[in-house]
């Protein structure tokens, strides 16, 4: 029958010891190793397990524009509304950041005036904007009246609007009704767009509006507003 080991008191002190060294000597590490106990440098990316740190692991604030290689975020790394305006500072984007800027130029208005059988000029507020060589410019808006039909043979009432940037027409619109009532209408009026200059020039835009003849004395334009979108 062959010998069997018998248990000592010093077999279960050895055994004991190997394992609170083992066991006991790891638990105290994780409790007392400290982030102020490590040297600068001493933990680098090659110790770090893949997807180890999570978001949930990142302090508020602790990655900045300067820790982000360029490039790094694209369109893909950004979810649907993930970006609103309180993650945006002041200033962060603007129209020079993008790679085909895109702006007002300025935003045209002009106020109440009557309309006549002549065609008589139109004041306009806010129309002066400076056009840099590489930019094209649109003008787009609208026109409210408050119109009614005299009853006449013209069918009915209709006020033409004539746009026009340093003295040349470039556009316009109309606005019309078949009341023989007043009745409040808004129609869009625009022009046709302003290519790139090879110099910067300074643009003015000027109104004039008119009608066919078939408007009550009492029809108006109410107001116009317009915007200039500048593309590049």
């Amino acid at each position: 029958m062959p010998n069997r080991p018998r248990l000592t008191y010093a077999n279960v002190v050895s055994t004991l010891a190997l394992f609170l060294a083992v066991g006991g000597g790891a638990a105290y590490a994780a409790s007392k190793v400290q982030s102020s106990d490590l040297a600068p440098g001493s933990v680098r990316t090659s110790k770090v397990f893949k997807r180890a740190i999570t978001s949930g692991k990142l302090a508020v604030g602790a990655v900045r524009s300067n820790q982000i290689a360029d490039g790094a975020v694209g369109s893909k790394q950004i979810a649907d509304g993930s970006i609103g305006s309180k993650q945006i500072g002041a200033a962060a984007v603007a129209p020079s950041n993008l790679q085909f800027p895109v702006f007002y130029a300025t935003s045209p208005t002009g106020g109440s005036a009557p309309v006549t059988q002549s065609t008589d000029p139109y004041p306009i507020a806010n129309g002066t904007w400076t056009q840099k060589p590489g930019q094209i410019n649109v003008v787009f808006g609208a026109a409210v009246g408050t119109l009614a039909f005299d009853g006449g043979g013209a069918g009915a009432c209709r006020v033409f609007i004539e746009l026009s940037v340093n003295g040349r027409q470039v556009g316009g619109g109309e606005i019309s009704t078949e009341s023989t009532s007043p009745q409040q209408v808004e129609q869009s009026v625009g022009a046709q767009p302003a290519i790139d200059p090879v110099a910067p020039v300074t643009n003015q835009l000027t109104a004039r509006i008119g009608s066919n003849g078939g408007c009550t004395q009492d029809s108006r334009v109410d107001s116009t507003r317009f915007r200039v979108l500048d593309f590049g």
